[in-house]
């Protein structure tokens, strides 16, 4: 798995990826079925709970990411990415 940041892309630990919550991807907007996927994203979304804190850990997950990858590129350090922000 790779996760794609605006610092550049890096691979997910195998370690990582067993925390993630599992979640359908967001529809692309440039996708020529986008309406179609976002509705059935949206009822995923609206079908349970759990569905919803799931993908709001993956959202806030990642943005901890993009945060850390940025600080690692602007202080030269190389990045690796973590399950920092999953809590």
């Amino acid at each position: 798995m790779i996760l794609t940041t605006a610092s550049g892309d890096f691979a997910i630990p195998a370690a990582v990826a067993e925390l993630l919550p599992q979640t359908p991807p967001i529809p692309d907007p440039a996708s020529p079925e986008f309406d179609r996927r976002r509705g059935e994203f949206e009822r995923w979304l609206g079908i349970s709970v759990e569905n919803a804190v799931a993908f709001e850990r993956l959202r806030r997950w990642h943005l901890v990411q993009e945060e850390l990858a940025a600080a690692a590129r602007a202080d030269g350090r190389p990045f690796v990415v973590t399950d920092d922000g999953l809590e």
